[in-house]
């Protein structure tokens, strides 16, 4: 969704004259050099009032087997079910456990709570065999009984419903949307049916909304388990004093975990709201990992040897949106000459200072469906020339339109409104006049969705890993002026992504999706732009700390040296 994600070789790799250029110390394309050298640092995308981290390492018996953990924020809550921010899904990642979990550092599936499943022919059953032999933190068992409650508590007119739409904003998009009912085959057998076929059900599942609390603590009742929750996960909240809300969290490692009890003794989740100062507390060995962090203090990290950057290409995508129902982006030779007239490589060095991965098309190199092979456009400011003269523009016949820009940054582009500033004169550069407006972000985004805009700036953060959750959402006729907000549409398209949906085998489905993407790439509903690295600092004493995709991190399997 929007809101939501390699050292520094690449500027290095662009030469002396690009260099200078994107500094400002030679001459040539001057406004691409102030745009791109001019780039602003955004605030952090995180704040909320809280305490220091000193607070959280005095609560620390043994900072050896301690891990620190500062966001700018607090979580919501502490129950799956109801949490609605990064933080809580970071927390609940580690309390409790899916039906699946995520490979470490990728968007690819993982036995979790089912040690195996099978999917009907039709694609309508989902049939999963539990692990057995799982306690929850309460001393309850992980049965069928416990996966049927947890259904029936999120699924409006089940038995036992506890659904509250304001409360549980994604349960009915991600689960009972998608899933008629939960049935008990037998104590360690359930399965799933569906109304349709669904083949990207089980990477909803593998969300951490998808963790399936204690049946006790279901029945304590929504409020209860906001504050007291109770899991299967590698850590546990022994006691309600372990969270003081706006400061800190405090899980212990569950020793019975049937993944293996974790390396680290416990885990303190510190609310540190100003990024400066997360990385002031990383740098002083007060916390262990600073999260949420600037592009401009990651920058300021990298030349600490006491200092570590995880980072990898996020799960989002950054583009620059034509709406096809608009002339004069109707032509596909003008949207592919506004392709081909984009240096991605020096915007990415110089207006994301590397840390924008330029793209080949719509899904971002992290994604199980990513295609080394699709090249997408490179910068070929005399093709885009050649395909502007073939749409009769040219010195006498200029091609003008005005580019809507949003001016707050996103998590796909820090830069916000400067990216606008960036590509407008590279258009300058093959004959284009771009003229560029700004909106308030909210009425941007009505403004496009009711269809007000020819061309804007666009992008996305990938929810679950899946596929679909780009290529349908974003570029599927059914959701045009929805999420889909360039007004593609293809029949041929939208046949492969809904026969992408109803099947079974993953490289099946990898196929039809790599179809369909070299098919949207060729008539470029977008100017294909990158993908915006996901960084996170850290303390070098920890060891096997990976960031996943999607925005959470696995922490059992994590030591400090």
């Amino acid at each position: 969704m929007d809101e939501q994600g390699i050292a520094r070789t690449m500027q290095a790799s662009l030469g002396r004259r690009t260099f200078l250029k994107l500094t400002g110390g030679a001459a040539g394309a001057p406004l691409v050099a102030a745009a791109l050298a001019g780039a602003g640092r955004p605030a952090s995308a995180i704040a909320a009032p809280g305490s220091a981290a000193g607070m959280a390492r005095a609560t620390s018996q043994d900072a050896d087997t301690t891990l620190i953990f500062a966001a700018g924020a607090d979580a919501d809550a502490l129950d799956p079910r109801q949490t609605n921010t990064q933080e809580g899904y970071i927390a609940c990642a580690n309390i409790y456990d899916c039906l699946v979990l995520y490979d470490l550092g990728k968007t690819t599936l993982r036995p979790g709570l089912a040690e195996k499943w099978e999917v009907s022919e039709n694609g309508l059953e989902y049939t999963f065999n539990l692990r057995q032999g799982v306690k929850f933190h309460d001393g309850a068992d992980f049965n069928a009984d416990a996966v049927v409650t947890w259904f029936n508590s999120i699924k409006e007119g089940a038995p036992g419903s506890q659904y509250d739409a304001s409360r549980m904003p994604y349960m009915e998009p991600f689960f009972t949307g998608l899933i008629d009912t939960v049935e008990k085959v037998d104590d360690f057998t359930v399965k799933m049916i569906l109304p349709r076929p669904y083949a990207p059900l089980l990477a909803n599942l593998a969300i951490p909304i998808g963790g399936i609390p204690s049946p006790n603590a279901i029945e304590a009742g929504l409020d209860q388990l906001a504050v007291n929750p109770v899991g299967t996960g590698p850590f546990r909240v022994t006691d309600p004093s372990a969270w003081t809300r706006g400061s800190q969290l405090v899980v212990t490692a569950n020793p019975d975990y049937w993944g293996g009890a974790p390396k680290l003794e416990r885990v303190i989740f510190s609310v540190v709201p100003e990024g400066s100062t997360r990385l002031q507390q990383v740098e002083a060995g007060d916390i262990d990992i600073a999260w949420g962090l600037t592009p401009d203090d990651v920058r300021k990290a990298q030349d600490n040897p006491d200092l570590q950057i995880v980072e990898e290409a996020g799960l989002n995508t950054n583009s620059v949106q034509f709406n096809l129902s608009k002339d004069p982006f109707k032509s596909k030779e003008v949207r592919q000459a506004l392709n081909y007239a984009i240096n991605k490589e020096e915007l990415s060095a110089g207006l994301y200072d590397g840390d924008m991965v330029p793209a080949g098309g719509v899904l971002p190199p992290v994604d199980w469906a990513f295609s080394e092979d699709l090249k997408g456009y490179p910068y070929d400011p005399d093709r885009a020339k050649e395909l502007l003269a073939a749409a009769g523009y040219n010195d006498q016949n200029k091609l003008t339109f005005t580019l809507w820009a949003y001016t707050v940054p996103r998590g796909y582009n820090p830069a916000g409104d400067r990216l606008a500033t960036a590509v407008q004169e590279y258009w300058r550069q093959v004959g284009v006049e771009a003229e560029i407006q700004t909106a308030e972000w909210t009425q941007y985004l009505a403004n496009r969705r009711a269809n007000q805009y020819d061309i804007s700036l666009g992008g996305w953060m990938g929810d679950n890993g899946d596929p679909d959750n780009f290529l349908y959402s974003l570029l599927a006729s059914e959701n045009v002026g929805q999420s889909n907000t360039s007004w593609y549409a293809n029949p041929q398209v939208d046949q492969l992504l809904v026969q992408a949906q109803e099947a079974t085998d993953q490289e099946e489905r990898k196929r039809l999706y790599q179809q369909a993407e070299l098919i949207i790439v060729d008539e470029a509903p977008w100017v294909f732009l990158g993908y915006q690295k996901h960084q996170v600092v850290t303390s070098n004493t920890l060891q096997d700390f990976v960031i996943q995709p999607t925005y959470i991190y696995y922490l059992a399997g994590v030591s400090k040296a």
